[in-house]
């Protein structure tokens, strides 16, 4: 039987700046096939703009409508906007992010399939203009990161932390603004991801179906 990977997340995981139209959803996609053929169809549910309780609130009828086999999670960048010069997170505090993130994964976890949560990728807050009223942290992000790590954990549900090495790479050939993706960022994300599936033997090979006598 043909398996079912799904994505849940925001503009980076829908796509946006890729200027081949398919973003590091798509991308992966290609080398699941290119190394399994016919063995996975996709279907990216990740919309722009999603923080973290648009995707809870989306997960009931987007995901529990269908059969999913593994779903990839990646989103919170929509979590930590702050007004510029300010020490007070705009959207979210500790605890909501907590308990939003508890309630996608409960829906996530009731649909059976087998979940993966990516980590926030660091921004670059050198690209945020003097004019700017809301900026992004890396401080916030690496916190972030260790809460839905924990999160995971606690859940025994796969985390795929990339923050470390991305926050060492040259960044500006990777990215098309402060915390988007370009075409060459979006290929090496579905590398990694692809690399992270292969190592933990999530992608697997369907069984022959014995026929009928």
């Amino acid at each position: 039987m043909v398996k079912m990977i799904g994505a849940i997340g925001d503009s980076i995981t829908h796509g946006y700046y890729d200027s081949e139209d398919l973003g590091w959803f798509a991308r992966l996609g290609k080398l699941v096939l290119k190394s399994l053929p016919a063995e996975y169809l996709f279907n990216n549910l990740a919309q722009s703009g999603d923080n973290i309780a648009d995707a809870a609130m989306r997960a009931v009828s987007e995901v529990l409508s269908r059969r999913f086999d593994m779903l990839l999670v990646s989103l919170g960048t929509n979590d930590l906007r702050r007004r510029k010069d300010s020490d007070m997170a705009l959207d979210f505090s500790f605890g909501a992010r907590e308990m939003y993130w508890h309630r996608l994964l409960d829906i996530l976890q009731a649909s059976g399939a087998e979940i993966v949560v990516l980590d926030v990728l660091p921004v670059m807050e050198k690209r945020y203009l003097p004019t700017a009223s809301l900026i992004r942290k890396n401080d916030d992000v690496e916190r972030y990161n260790n809460q839905i790590c924990r999160i995971c954990h606690e859940r025994n549900i796969k985390f795929f932390a990339r923050y470390p090495q991305w926050h060492t790479r040259a960044l500006d050939k990777l990215y098309q603004d402060a915390t988007h993706p370009n075409s060459r960022g979006h290929q090496l994300i579905a590398e990694e991801v692809f690399s992270f599936l292969q190592k933990e033997k999530l992608l697997t090979v369907s069984e022959p179906q014995n026929a009928e006598s």
